[in-house]
């Protein structure tokens, strides 16, 4: 039955000849397959799809021909025939075996071909080439898929840039904001879209902006404009907005972008620049004759130099101080002005200014018009090649200085001398019993010596009186040597480095008026020792002003003064004072620590004395070295803690 069918349906086309002319002309594919799936016609477009020649076609079978759509092919081909409906839009790719056409897309249809009685005998397949079209369509599809990634990172890009942004189409009807722009006013697009924005200008700049910015969108022309802004807090602040059209290849508007930046600070910055520059010239006009009043009026003597120490510019306090007008002294170096006595130390102390190092307090004297030398104390400082100095006259506080400290030490030599007298008292008054004694029982002794016969008992009697009377006197003196122990002060624990600190700033102007350095080498985290504090400083201060006194006649070096501190055995501390001064003669370092013994010409011999009894009494030592013929070192050495603490609350 298959077979007449085929033969029906060839039959057919092949009494048409007008139906073979437009199989064989036309620009689509077209073929008849029998109800089995076997080629009653072909032409020779719809071959393009397998590549194979029309001949091989025809009474073949799809599963013959081209196998790898047979299953497909005869799937649709049983619909129709089912169905008796077509099959429409069926893609199919090239099927070529040498693969040349894989990329080629046919859309087939797939109609019912019907006999004469109205029964299906075959299906008629039209194939057309769709593959420009489909590539078209990828192209576009790549097209639109590129355009929304490039929207999409335009929109990231607007979102995060510092401006408030919008777009507008070519009317200026606004359709986008940024992100920025609704934080910033706490609208919505809704609110804002075509129009709206006006609701967030100010109203005594909005008219200007709507008239100028339409003007725009009429011509086309760039637009920029200022004007303030609502923000989401109800506060406005002033911005910048400009806004540029977007035209397409012939030229005609299709958007605009507008951006608004914010210049708020910078309108306050201008504004107070204008004020500033305003009132500049008559602040510094003002300011200028302030400076220059202080610099008339001021007592203290101002000055600006090179950093050679020539004389630029002087302020009237030195013709006031020194008689000098200011002609003799500008263009001049201030050397020649210098007592020959500090000018060493003030080129040194020159050449620290024009390395770039302050000046705190320098002093020194100059000579004024008269001949005689004032003292001044000098601030300065280095900027670039000038060097700014102030100099305060300190003659009077030098000479009341002086005078203090001579004060001081009549004072002291008073003191020590009263304190000998009310020592040598005491001691006459308590030693004078035992005395007395003694002498009452030598004139016994003699008188039973002499006595005839002489009593030789009572005699040894009188003489064991006077040795007890002999031990009674050097307890006596012993007392008076333990008044100086201070046995009812308790120990503590006391920072010697602190001590020291204390006792040097104590003896700070007395060491400046005589010249002299005080160099520390404490060391750090020294032990605390349990002591007594008072006495330890009096031993301290008696070691540095003896050390001060020793240096005062040195003229040919350095007046140095050098303390140190260090760990001793068992936790203890030691300290060392060393000066420069004139140094102990050989004879003199084993007699100085006794009582009364002194090679000062004003010295009562008692300090060293007591100051060996507080160290001792604190289970120290004190002793003295010569380390060659210039000045001399002491050192004591205090134990640590508790051995210290037990012989204090021991005796």
């Amino acid at each position: 039955m298959a077979k007449k069918a085929r033969r029906q349906t060839q039959h057919a086309y092949a009494s048409a000849p007008a139906l073979r002319l437009i199989y064989d002309t036309a620009p689509i594919g077209l073929a008849v397959l029998s109800r089995d799936c076997r080629y009653v016609q072909i032409n020779q477009r719809l071959t393009e799809i397998c590549g194979i020649p029309v001949a091989d076609h025809i009474g073949r079978s799809v599963r013959e021909t081209v196998p790898q759509v047979a299953e497909q092919v005869e799937r649709i081909v049983a619909a129709v025939l089912r169905t008796g409906q077509p099959v429409l839009g069926v893609e199919v790719n090239g099927q070529r075996l040498d693969g040349r056409n894989t990329d080629h897309v046919w859309i087939t249809h797939w109609h019912p071909l019907k006999g004469p009685r109205g029964r299906i005998v075959g299906v008629n397949v039209v194939a057309e080439d769709v593959t420009e079209r489909k590539r078209a369509e990828q192209a576009l599809a790549r097209r639109e898929q590129e355009l929304r990634e490039s929207e999409a990172r335009f929109r990231t890009l607007a979102d995060n840039i510092s401006q408030l942004a919008w777009t507008a189409d070519h009317t200026g009807w606004i359709y986008w904001y940024n992100k920025r722009w609704h934080d910033y006013t706490g609208t919505t697009l809704e609110e804002m879209q075509g129009w709206g924005w006006q609701k967030v200008h100010h109203p005594d700049h909005v008219d200007r902006v709507v008239r100028r910015i339409s003007r725009s969108f009429l011509t086309g022309e760039p637009w920029e404009d200022t004007f303030p802004l609502r923000g989401c807090d109800g506060r406005y602040r002033w911005f910048l907005s400009r806004a540029l059209a977007i035209r397409d290849g012939d030229g005609e508007v299709i958007h605009w972008f507008g951006t608004s930046t914010d210049i708020t600070e910078q309108l306050e910055a201008e504004m107070a620049l204008r004020e500033l520059n305003e009132t500049l010239e008559s602040r510094v006009e003002a300011e200028t004759r302030e400076r220059l009043q202080i610099w008339n009026v001021s007592q203290d003597l101002l000055a600006v130099v090179d950093v050679a120490g020539g004389i630029l510019s002087v302020n009237p306090a030195w013709t006031a101080t020194l008689g000098w007008p200011a002609s003799d002294l500008i263009g001049k170096t201030y050397e020649w002005l210098l007592h020959p006595d500090d000018r060493e130390r003030a080129q040194a102390e020159q050449r620290e200014l024009a390395g770039g190092r302050k000046t705190v307090r320098f002093e020194c004297r100059l000579r004024h018009q008269d001949g005689s030398y004032r003292w001044l104390s000098w601030t300065a400082a280095p900027d670039g090649d000038r060097i700014y100095a102030m100099g305060r006259d300190v003659t009077e506080l030098k000479h009341a200085a002086d005078d203090l400290r001579q004060v001081r030490r009549e004072l002291a030599l008073a003191s020590r001398r009263t304190m000998a007298s009310a020592m040598t008292a005491s001691i006459a008054h308590e030693i004078k019993q035992p005395l007395g004694a003694i002498v009452a029982n030598a004139s016994a002794g003699l008188r039973w010596l002499t006595h005839t016969p002489p009593v030789v008992d009572e005699a040894l009697e009188t003489f064991r009186d006077i040795v007890s009377d002999g031990h009674r006197a050097s307890d006596v003196i012993q007392s008076v040597r333990d008044m100086f122990d201070g046995r009812e002060q308790a120990g503590e624990p006391v920072d010697v480095n602190a001590l020291i600190r204390d006792t040097i700033a104590i003896l700070r102007s007395e060491l400046d008026a005589a010249g002299i350095v005080a160099r520390l080498d404490l060391a750090p985290r020294l032990s605390r020792v349990s002591a007594r504090r008072g006495q330890v400083q009096q031993v301290i201060l008696n070691l540095l002003t003896n050390a001060a006194d020793a240096m005062r006649a040195v003229a040919d070096r350095k007046r140095v003064l050098r303390v140190t501190s260090e760990t001793a055995e068992a936790g203890g501390i030691a300290v060392s004072v060393q000066d420069s001064g004139i140094g102990i003669a050989a004879n003199d370092a084993s007699r100085i620590f006794d009582a009364f013994y002194t090679t000062k010409s004003h010295g009562m011999g008692m300090g060293l004395a007591i100051c060996k009894s507080i160290v001792e009494a604190h289970g120290g030592r004190l002793s003295v070295a010569a380390p060659g013929s210039e000045g001399a070192i002491f050192r004591f050495v205090l134990p640590g803690g508790r051995s210290s603490e037990a012989r204090s609350g021991s005796r």
